[in-house]
């Protein structure tokens, strides 16, 4: 009888002690979630940033002047669209022109306005932004005023590099000189040093940069090589371009065949010519600037997945060194007939 008694004694005192225990787990649940546990979980598994947050870091943390070859004729159609487009993105944004427009940002280089005229015209502002804004910005994007760009992604593929290397990228080309050149329409851009060495070393003198009336994009390339700045290789991991010198109805679905960009690019191109982290599209249309706008940063499809990508690696200085005598030895690996070029 004494034994069923002290088990029953037992078993009540069990029963109360585990009741206040989980009542104790109720209340730590309702008052307490947020607190110590909450804060173990968040430690173990912190959040990643977002692209959005990345981007925005970016646009400080990789600056980028934008320079854009225009004409009088087009400030009040095509600057004011770039201005209110992907303009806005721009750490700077200054227009090239021969007559200056304060409030639109266009400056007046004293170029008379000619076809003939780009390569000294984009000299003048390339001394021009050198002298006034060199030590400002880090990397320096031309463009024309056909051009939109997505200036998020040409962070992006900056970020790995520093812009104290003698480098530059844009949409490649072969040439009668081995390093070739820059699509003029994609738009191109070049480092800190890129620009330091044309204003000191390149544009006096004569041997290494001769003023003439050649293109504006391939006379430009000569002098960038004659001076030790070597063109990167600005393709995507399946070897897709970012800088499209056509416009996408020319390069959509499959890189064009008919025409004279595949006799004239550096690299083979492959067939898909889509690159999900696409930079720039050449040959846009006045009413089309608006429509970039809209497809490329307010519409949003239902049920598609959003990426999250993390920031490519900074390449150290040796590693940055082996990447440029890379590219300083590639030749072109476009099999195509070549595109004579006077």
């Amino acid at each position: 009888m004494y034994r069923n008694v002290l088990c029953l004694a037992l078993g009540l005192i069990i029963g109360i002690r585990l009741t206040d225990f989980f009542e104790y787990l109720q209340l730590s649940e309702t008052h307490f979630g947020s607190t110590a546990i909450t804060q173990l979980e968040d430690e173990a598994t912190p959040q990643l940033p977002t692209e959005e947050e990345l981007a925005r870091w970016l646009h400080n943390e990789t600056r980028v002047l934008c320079m854009v070859l225009t004409m009088p004729k087009n400030h009040p159609t095509r600057v004011k669209r770039i201005k209110e487009t992907w303009g806005k993105r721009c750490n700077k944004l200054v227009f090239i022109s021969s007559q200056e427009d304060r409030e639109l940002g266009a400056i007046d280089v004293g170029v008379p306005e000619d076809r003939n005229n780009l390569y000294p015209k984009m000299r003048k502002a390339l001394e021009y932004v050198y002298q006034n804004y060199a030590e400002d910005y880090d990397w320096f994007f031309k463009a024309d005023d056909d051009t939109f760009v997505i200036m998020e992604n040409l962070r992006f593929m900056l970020y790995p590099y520093d812009p104290e290397a003698a480098l530059y990228f844009g949409h490649r080309f072969r040439t009668t000189y081995p390093q070739g050149y820059m699509s003029g329409g994609a738009g191109y851009v070049m480092s800190r040093d890129a620009l330091r060495r044309l204003n000191l070393f390149a544009f006096n003198n004569s041997q290494f940069c001769p003023l003439n009336n050649q293109s504006e994009d391939r006379q430009l390339g000569f002098c960038l090589q004659n001076v030790g700045v070597v063109a990167g290789d600005s393709r995507d991991e399946e070897g897709r371009e970012r800088f499209l010198p056509l416009s996408l109805k020319a390069m959509l679905p499959k890189f064009p065949t008919e025409n004279w960009l595949i006799k004239l690019t550096f690299y083979e191109p492959t067939n898909e010519t889509g690159s999900t982290s696409g930079i720039s599209f050449h040959y846009v249309k006045n009413h089309e600037f608006d429509m970039y706008e809209f497809l490329l940063y307010r519409l949003h499809v239902f049920g598609t997945p959003l990426s999250q990508r993390s920031l490519p690696p900074r390449l150290d200085p040796k590693q940055l060194q082996n990447q440029l005598y890379h590219w300083s030895q590639q030749n072109s690996t476009n099999p195509n007939a070549w595109l004579n070029q006077n």
